[in-house]
């Protein structure tokens, strides 16, 4: 279903890319995932493809942003759900500036699209995994392994992938895990890992908490729309008005640790 969406989504140009749970799927990391994240383009017409796409299929607004290049550009992301014709739920989430991602990286991808089934690259894919939940540090490890060893020493979790790596691509990294893998102190590679970890998690925490307590006005009053006042197309020019009303398009961030390890 989600991979057969992202392909309709993109049969008139680049225009959505699949991203998280359903990316990992794709490179075969993961069997499965319930819901579906696109990186979308920052453009009214790639909103206008997806609304009537999903109007299409009868979906409805879930709490979250419009679809409008005004907000996505603020890093607010857009939550549908429609019911498929065997009376599954799908959910769809669309945001265009994914945490950790240069908007640069999202500009090459869609530049460099040659077909339907767009996905996002390994190493924007791990920087979004780079969430607070403990689960999905596991998953950045195996996505890694699929990359050039001289990147994946740069962006693995796995701490016997490091041991490995270290001797022949470890020289002049900066990272404090690859250093203790150099040493050969895989005590200190341990500890070094979940130093990382801790300040990739909390930095996450961060944002997610400055975006919940900003949508907080907004949210109040989406949630008292009626369901048949949530559904596409009509709810889209609703939701935007409330928007409007409640929902600054930019959110000031607090000091974040850097993703990167360092």
């Amino acid at each position: 279903m989600y991979f057969d969406l992202t392909r309709t989504f993109n049969e008139r140009g680049p225009t959505a890319a699949l991203a998280s749970g359903q990316a990992v799927v794709y490179y075969r990391v993961a069997i499965m995932s319930k819901d579906g994240d696109w990186v979308i383009r920052e453009t009214a017409e790639a909103c206008a493809r997806v609304l009537d796409v999903l109007a299409e299929r009868e979906a409805s607004y879930r709490p979250g942003a419009p679809l409008d290049s005004r907000w996505l550009a603020g890093g607010w992301s857009s939550h549908f759900e429609f019911v498929d014709d065997k009376r599954r739920r799908v959910r769809c989430d669309f945001f265009s500036r994914p945490p950790r991602i240069p908007p640069e990286a999202t500009d090459r991808l869609f530049a460099s699209a040659s077909g339907p089934m767009l996905v996002v690259d390994l190493e924007s894919l791990i920087r979004m995994k780079r969430t607070q939940r403990a689960k999905d540090y596991a998953v950045i490890g195996e996505l890694a392994a699929r990359l050039p060893p001289e990147q994946e020493i740069l962006l693995t979790t796995d701490p016997d992938r490091l041991m490995v790596l270290a001797p022949g691509f470890g020289e002049g990294v900066s990272r404090a895990a690859v250093q203790a893998a150099l040493a050969a102190d895989r005590d200190a590679l341990v500890v070094a890992l979940a130093r990382e970890q801790d300040r990739q998690q909390r930095a996450d925490r961060a944002r997610l908490e400055a975006y919940a307590a900003a949508a907080e006005p907004y949210l109040e009053a989406f949630t008292r729309l009626p369901a048949e006042e949530r559904r596409l197309p009509d709810a889209h020019p609703r939701v935007v008005a409330l928007a409007a009303r409640a929902l600054p398009l930019t959110v000031k961030l607090p000091g974040e640790a850097d993703d990167d390890a360092q």
